[in-house]
């Protein structure tokens, strides 16, 4: 179950900096619209992204949630990406992150398959 505090956040307008592992180690750092249900930090990719590419490698990864409200506010869950869906759920996901960021549920054309990710928290540090 994720606490209440970062499932607010990740629900919210607020930007994510989701972390995976290139192949050779090396972190790669993506901009994204994260969501959340109970137990799981959802974060909507394609399958011609990188960050799909290095999840499906290494399932570790960290998201950093920014407090859109008070900048000097964040949240950081580490943990591994335990679920991949394409299909109606990534749809869903990608309608949902469209309507808050955009105002509207129309999805722009996507390179690759979509699919939802479900990270795990295994461990979360806050920043207030």
């Amino acid at each position: 179950m994720l606490d209440s505090d970062v499932r607010e956040l990740a629900a919210g307008i607020n930007l994510g900096f989701f972390t995976t592992l290139m192949p050779d180690g090396q972190p790669q750092t993506s901009i994204v619209w994260p969501h959340a249900d109970d137990r799981h930090i959802l974060v909507g990719t394609q399958t011609s992204r990188q960050k799909y590419r290095n999840i499906l490698a290494d399932p570790r990864a960290t998201i950093l949630l920014h407090d859109s409200a008070n900048p000097r506010r964040y949240i950081e869950v580490r943990g591994q990406v335990v679920g991949t869906e394409t299909g109606p759920a990534a749809i869903m996901l990608a309608r949902v992150t469209f309507t808050k960021w955009t105002g509207s549920p129309t999805l722009r054309r996507a390179d690759g398959e979509r699919v939802l990710l479900r990270l795990r928290a295994d461990h979360v540090h806050r920043k207030d």
